[in-house]
């Protein structure tokens, strides 16, 4: 089972931050789960939020935000990365889970991924492309259908998983308080991989831990 970290490891330094990501593999964990949107110069930004203002000392959107002007900002002390950075920073050391949060993300992320895997640095099965929207995977599907892709839900388990069977998607992402065990075991059935998020609690981690799935998310990684 993956020990995933959250935007590195959120719950202990700053969140989708270079060293946020090196706490996390201080941690030990397996994989880290990041967060794109694109900016308006192009470059894609590893932050959650279509703002700047929770998590930064910048405001606005980052769609409406020059690459400098974002790169001015910081989070805790510490810089916002691009994707690019990220990639680079992590080339060897862990797996990749990555969200597309905004607009634009889908095809840009899918260009980037292939450029890396083509040079070297990474191999398609080290790195997950997740969304809450199915439409975003499909575009990269069209694209690149060598990029693994998982459907995320926080409310409907049940219908991500008839959709990720439906549409070929190789994982879902479920909420760990409406993850069941009899929708594990359909999704190993379908040969559908399962993770879970943000798990934090000890009491969850350990419920979550036997269901044997394929991964646990968490602010927390070093408890599960």
């Amino acid at each position: 089972m993956e020990k995933i970290g959250h935007r590195g490891a959120k719950g202990y330094v700053a969140e989708n931050t270079l060293a946020s990501i090196d706490h996390a593999l201080d941690l030990g964990v397996d994989a880290i789960e990041i967060d794109i949107h694109v900016c308006k110069t192009g470059e894609l930004f590893v932050i959650h939020d279509e703002k700047m203002n929770r998590t930064t000392t910048g405001e606005g959107k980052i769609r409406k935000l020059t690459y400098r002007q974002i790169k001015k900002e910081n989070s805790d002390g510490f810089a916002v990365p691009t994707l690019q950075e990220v990639l680079e920073h992590c080339k060897g050391k862990c797996k990749i889970h990555i969200e597309l949060k905004g607009r634009g993300t889908a095809i840009k992320g899918a260009a980037l991924i292939a450029k890396e895997v083509e040079v070297g640095n990474w191999s398609y099965n080290q790195l997950v492309v997740s969304s809450f929207k199915s439409s975003r995977l499909d575009k990269i599907r069209q694209y690149n259908p060598n990029i693994l892709l998982g459907l995320i839900t926080a409310k409907k388990p049940c219908k991500a998983l008839r959709n990720a069977v439906k549409k070929g998607y190789g994982s879902v992402y479920i909420y760990h308080k409406k993850l069941k065990p009899h929708m594990v075991r359909i999704a190993k059935l379908k040969k559908i991989k399962v993770y879970t998020w943000t798990v934090n609690e000890p009491e969850f981690i350990s419920k979550m831990s036997k269901l044997e799935i394929q991964g646990i998310i968490s602010d927390f990684p070093d408890q599960i």
